[in-house]
């Protein structure tokens, strides 16, 4: 490991980070070097190290910054629910919201890595979990009071936080990730519409 300078460099982290997601897509979290990414994102090795000193440390980072942006917005969306909190108003700003950011390129670049690398790295995998689980625990609260006022049919929050976000993920892994053309021009509405139809409207009491 190369040593931290006596004097700190300009704050390169952003271009860093962003140096890191692109290069850990495009040649796998193990065969990128840490030499790679100061070059790509043009800063040297030691104002690397300087900032990150372990490439684990370097993604967590980039994760935990990228999905932080999503935190605030879902925040607000679920604090300023209406009083009919699993209507499809409601829910529909959250889910779209959702697939919103799903649809960000550094957000696809997380999850092309995360895809990758998760089923034979633990610690990439445990990066994106602590993530999710920060945002489900955001979530369980407004889902518990829909269940609570009667709202929502009383289903273990868990499964409900699946069906909803589950056709946002797949749509980003089918349409955007792999690419599948007969689901070319499939708009982001077009999903969110389906699911408050179909999956809401099985959920709410007065379906």
């Amino acid at each position: 490991m190369s040593p931290r300078p006596k004097n700190p460099p300009p704050d390169r982290r952003a271009e860093i980070l962003a140096a890191a997601l692109r290069l850990f897509a495009e040649k796998g979290y193990a065969e990128a070097t840490n030499a790679e990414i100061a070059k790509e994102a043009g800063v040297t090795a030691a104002a690397l190290y300087y900032y990150f000193p372990s490439k684990e440390e370097l993604f967590r980072t980039a994760v935990r910054q990228h999905i932080g942006r999503f935190v605030p917005t879902l925040r607000a969306l679920t604090a300023q629910a209406p009083a009919d909190a699993s209507g499809p108003e409601a829910v529909g700003m959250i889910l779209r919201s959702a697939l919103a950011f799903f649809t960000e390129e550094k957000t696809q670049l997380v999850l092309r890595i995360v895809l990758a690398e998760g089923p034979r790295r633990p610690e990439i995998r445990q990066i994106w979990i602590d993530q999710i689980t920060g945002i489900f625990e955001l979530l369980a609260p407004f889902v518990m009071n829909a269940i609570a006022s009667g709202q929502i049919r009383p289903i273990d929050p868990r499964l409900i936080f699946v069906l909803l976000q589950g056709p946002m993920l797949s749509t980003v892994i089918i349409r955007d990730l792999l690419q599948v053309p007969a689901l070319e021009g499939l708009t982001n509405d077009a999903v969110v519409d389906a699911v408050l139809e179909t999956t809401l409207a099985g959920l709410r009491t007065d379906g």
